[in-house]
């Protein structure tokens, strides 16, 4: 398997096995589980989506202009290092979570 789907993968078993507690609407228990799956995002555009040196911040963006953007990786319309790779194992639902869990970071 390759680092990066490792990456996604590892991240997303995290977040199918991190416990909810009990009480937890489904709307909270989705949010937790894209919280956990965000982690892979954090180790190189920061803990908050900031950008680390070259890498470009994710947060603060209009969620549009973030969903298009990992559309365009995914596509192969957008250039780009890793992340046309990274984008493929999303679905469109799983950019619009990730743009609004990165929305508001600062």
């Amino acid at each position: 398997m390759r680092p990066i789907r490792v990456i996604v993968v590892s991240a997303y078993v995290t977040a199918l096995t991190t416990p909810v507690p009990q009480g937890v609407s489904a709307d909270d228990r989705a949010s937790s589980a894209f919280a956990q799956i965000a982690l892979a995002c954090t180790g190189c555009h920061g803990t908050s989506g900031q950008g680390v040196g070259s890498i470009p911040a994710i947060n603060n963006i209009p969620e549009s202009t973030f969903i298009r953007t990992m559309q365009e990786f995914k596509s192969g319309q957008r250039a780009a290092t890793v992340m046309d790779r990274i984008a493929q194992g999303y679905n469109d639902r799983d950019f619009l979570e990730l743009a609004r869990f990165f929305r508001d970071r600062r």
